[in-house]
């Protein structure tokens, strides 16, 4: 399972409602979205903040396959509307390779294992 980490920066006029809109999402018109994320193939997401920088992590096989799938959803494509005037820059959440995605340099386990993955 690959890990990837993706930040984006969020308006600061949009920094409440970009939380509110994540921490709700569950009992919202989006909630559907969840399961098609998962569905997708990815086995962990989490958004954190720093300020107003969204800090993305994902873990799935294929992030490119799964935005793949996740792309053909009617709810997903809403949600991406929504979201893309939050953020300072374009982004496509369709491929990993149009998305800031940063370089691991350090895991925990990895390590211990005597091993880094790309």
């Amino acid at each position: 399972m690959a890990k990837y980490c993706i930040v984006g920066e969020v308006k600061p006029e949009y920094l409440k409602e970009y939380k509110k809109l994540h921490r709700e999402i569950h009992k919202g018109p989006y909630s559907e979205l969840l399961n098609v994320i998962k569905d997708s193939g990815v086995k962990e997401e989490a958004v954190f903040m720093y300020g107003n920088l969204a800090i993305i992590f994902y873990e799935a096989e294929d992030l490119d396959l799964c935005y793949q799938r996740q792309g053909n959803a009617d709810v997903a494509k809403r949600w991406n509307a929504l979201m893309a005037p939050m953020f300072t820059s374009s982004y496509e959440f369709n491929v990993s390779e149009k998305l800031p995605v940063l370089e691991k340099v350090f895991d925990l386990n990895e390590q211990l294992e005597e091993r880094l993955s790309p």
